[in-house]
């Protein structure tokens, strides 16, 4: 019998993801870790067992969808709304230092201006998959932290548009009206329609429509896909669909079914996004370039980790709530590979600055969860949490 190839490579793909996601938890590492690891692995720069990048990034992408439709039906809407400072102000102080500085730096070096507003831009985003999994595995979406980053991350998933359209201005391309109108009004006209169903709890599905298990994944899927595929289609962010689906399905109570017949496969592709983040890093460019790696991921985690604690101290949190929701979003985001892409398609960024970005913004999601289990010691060792 023919032994059919893709059968093989999900084989081993399953086996190391399993071994090393195993041994991380052995060692009491988040199994983000774990994923991540493997996909350098499996990666083309080491094994070689998936070449196809750019299909597994794509279906990876699912991934966050999917994480944020969960996030959608845990989070508290009343504890979220009473942080909208937090959210709305702390999320624009925190941008507008990190393209200053980045500004700063970039000037100092005689650099291009708009060199420094696209490293600000990328720097400033947080990441949404690799916080939100933290919270969830360690049942802290509730915690006052918890609540103040799901808000920032949400924000800063919004700020995604303008800060396109800002460096389409600055670069080489053109931005037309009639997309930038599109943009604006269909988000207010989306985020109106949620608020009304999640106030009204008007939302009713048939029960023809999930009279069966398999008549619940589908629809559970079409329902967190087709919410993010029409912010995608306004120009907004995908994820923000799908958060918006889930805070509506959790306002009608119909969420439980939604939960117990899709997180099988909700882990899936969170997994499989995992894994597109590692296949990105080239090991080989890493080795040769390893100081300047390691000293530009050591430089991002603690900026953003300072300007973080700063914002949430200016805004009247704790010491200890602060530093751990700093740790917690200081990390660069997975939105920050779109923006360097689109700064290389609008000639602002070189192509050997851009393969210097991807693999620290790899990097650090790799090691968040270590930085975030320094932080929370830090913060107990201090007494700023209970031990």
């Amino acid at each position: 019998m023919h032994l059919d190839p893709m059968m093989m490579n999900i084989t081993i793909v399953l086996s190391v993801a399993l071994a090393i996601g195993y041994l991380a938890v052995r060692v009491g590492l988040p199994i983000v870790v774990a994923y991540i690891i493997s996909g350098i692995m499996l990666g083309p720069s080491v094994m070689g067992v998936i070449n196809d990048q750019e299909t597994v990034t794509r279906v990876g992408e699912i991934g966050v969808v999917m994480l944020l439709f969960f996030v959608g039906m845990e989070v508290s809407i009343p504890n979220l709304m009473k942080r909208w400072r937090i959210a709305v102000i702390g999320t624009a102080i925190q941008i507008t230092i990190s393209v200053v500085v980045c500004l700063g730096l970039v000037w100092a070096f005689h650099l291009p201006a708009n060199l420094g507003i696209l490293f600000g831009f990328m720097v400033s985003l947080s990441s949404t998959a690799v916080v939100l999994k933290e919270l969830q595995d360690a049942g802290e979406m509730d915690a006052p932290f918890g609540q103040n980053a799901v808000g920032v991350l949400l924000v800063q998933d919004m700020a995604i548009v303008p800060m396109m359209i800002v460096l389409s201005l600055i670069g080489d391309n053109e931005i037309h009206a009639s997309e930038l109108f599109k943009q604006v009004i269909g988000g207010v006209v989306l985020l109106s329609v949620a608020i009304y169903l999640i106030k009204t709890g008007m939302l009713h599905i048939p029960a023809f429509l999930k009279g069966s298990i398999e008549k619940r994944v589908l629809l559970g899927l079409f329902l967190c896909l087709s919410a993010a595929t029409l912010t995608s289609w306004l120009g907004l962010s995908p994820g923000l669909g799908a958060f918006l689906a889930g805070m509506v399905l959790a306002s009608s109570d119909q969420s439980d079914w939604v939960h117990e017949h899709l997180e099988s496969v909700y882990v899936i592709f969170v997994m499989i996004f995992f894994l597109s983040v590692g296949m990105m890093v080239d090991t080989n460019y890493l080795m040769a370039h390893l100081p300047l790696v390691v000293g530009a991921t050591a430089v991002v985690f603690l900026f953003n980790s300072g300007v973080n604690v700063f914002v949430m101290r200016a805004l009247g949190e704790s010491w200890g709530m602060a530093l751990i929701t700093g740790g917690l979003l200081s990390q660069i985001g997975e939105f920050s590979f779109l923006l360097a892409s689109v700064g290389v398609f609008a000639g602002i960024l070189s192509q050997a600055l851009h393969e210097l970005s991807v693999i620290v913004i790899a990097m650090t999601l790799l090691f968040s969860p270590v930085w975030m289990m320094m932080t929370k010691w830090l913060a107990r060792q201090q007494g700023l949490l209970p031990r």
